[in-house]
């Protein structure tokens, strides 16, 4: 195990009151594999707190010297982390942002060889949930810190850790960009960390996920003039989305043959509704899904799902019986977005996507098929790539892990961006 260095607690500046931390030290890891092993250790897995990950970088940067801005989320559970490091004269805006999620996800059901929060070295390999998906990045990062406060910047260098990016809500990213205007710091390069075994990957598609409760009335079957049949409705609007929306992606386009599935996609893919097959169903749930090419307006089709909801709404109400069985008020249709994910469109000769490549980072023209925050920075002005060390093909499953000589490549690209940063 390589040597860690004490910290006091009380030099972290979160702008709030913490006790513990005032009165106690913090160990802080020196080294990357030291760093990744710690953020391993620690279960950010989705329906948990990330608190201890952010507590621990906190730790980190603030005793560099960064200037320390976190971003508590009312749940009191979750946090989102921007450190900066000014230039040499000041200057806080602009510059170049690393950006990468804390949280990683379950592995409920999951059958690993080792224990998936003890980091454990195997044939080359660093296993661990996580090490691959991404705290390796952050890990290299933050073990940089130091380093990073011994350097006279000509640009400052921003460092961003968030939360909520696996399950597609991106609350953390959002928040952050809040955060980022409230400041009026505006990085000019976002590096996203996600695992591409260091390749520069500059465009993929939207993910979107919608939830619908259609709320009819119940009766007995017998008596159907009595009550609403909510799974009906819910059925006309599964057949209106599929045939009007997502089948027309394939047949219409638009069409990008940089994509493994050259057009959007989507589905209504969870249905539950009922509850035994004498009584009409009072109740019909659905959860769709759509993954828009970048150059497609998915708040467009945010705006049809609404407006077809809203139509079915006032049939529904309208169709509700005068003499029904149950409360009439409780009749209609709620849509909930619960995930947005931007797409990403800078492509491979973005400013994002070229200094990237100059810092040892690999030229692609790929386009990958998951979602990244990359998408919601390059819509609030940043040039964004994303790049990081690992394989998205070893992410999420059991025995996750990375290379080492992943790592040792990210902790290069790292150390090639302090120097190009530098006076």
């Amino acid at each position: 195990m390589s040597e860690r260095k004490q910290a006091p607690a009380d030099r972290v500046e979160t702008g709030r009151k913490t006790a513990s931390k005032s009165d106690n030290f913090v160990d802080i890891p020196t080294t990357p594999r030291a760093f990744i092993e710690a953020l391993v250790a620690m279960d950010t897995t989705s329906a948990k707190s990330n608190l201890a990950v952010i507590d621990l970088l906190e730790c980190s940067f603030a005793a560099a010297g960064a200037r320390i801005h976190r971003i508590d989320d009312a749940d009191g559970l979750h946090a989102s982390l921007l450190a900066t490091f000014p230039a040499v004269d000041g200057t806080v805006d602009g510059g170049v942002m690393v950006a990468g999620h804390t949280d990683c996800v379950p592995v409920d059901g999951q059958v690993w060889t080792s224990d998936p929060f003890t980091p454990e070295e195997r044939d080359g390999r660093l296993y661990g949930r996580g090490t691959a998906d991404m705290k390796s990045y952050l890990g290299i990062i933050a073990a940089l810190a130091p380093q990073i406060s011994q350097t006279r910047l000509a640009r400052p260098l921003h460092i961003a850790a968030t939360w909520d990016e696996e399950v597609t809500s991106m609350r953390g990213a959002f928040a952050l960009v809040e955060k980022l205007d409230e400041l009026h710091i505006h990085p000019d390069i976002a590096l996203v960390g996600e695992p591409t075994t260091m390749h520069a990957i500059g465009a993929h598609k939207s993910m979107n996920v919608i939830t619908l409760t259609f709320r009819g009335l119940a009766s007995h079957s017998s008596l159907p003039v009595r009550g609403l049949n909510a799974i009906r409705y819910a059925a006309e609007f599964i057949t209106w989305y599929h045939t009007e929306i997502i089948e027309r992606f394939q047949s219409e386009g638009p069409f990008d043959d940089g994509f493994r599935v050259p057009w959007s996609t989507g589905g209504v893919n969870v249905v539950q509704g009922g509850t035994a097959v004498n009584t009409v169903a009072d109740r019909a749930y659905l959860e769709l899904d759509f993954r828009t090419l970048p150059q497609v307006d998915a708040l467009e089709i945010h705006r049809r799902v609404h407006e077809k909801a809203r139509d079915i709404d006032e049939r529904m109400k309208a169709d509700a019986p005068t003499e029904a069985a149950g409360d009439v008020s409780q009749v209609g249709v709620t849509v909930e977005t619960v995930g947005q994910v931007t797409g990403l469109a800078s492509g491979p000769e973005s400013a994002a996507a070229r200094y990237a490549v100059s810092l040892g980072a690999i030229a692609t023209a790929d386009k990958v098929t998951y979602g990244t925050e990359a998408g919601t920075y390059e819509a609030a002005g940043m040039s964004a790539v994303v790049v990081g060390p690992g394989d998205i093909a070893q992410a999420h499953g059991p025995d996750e892990y990375i290379e080492l000589d992943q790592i040792a490549a990210g902790e290069e690209f790292f150390q090639r961006l302090i120097a190009d940063l530098a006076e």
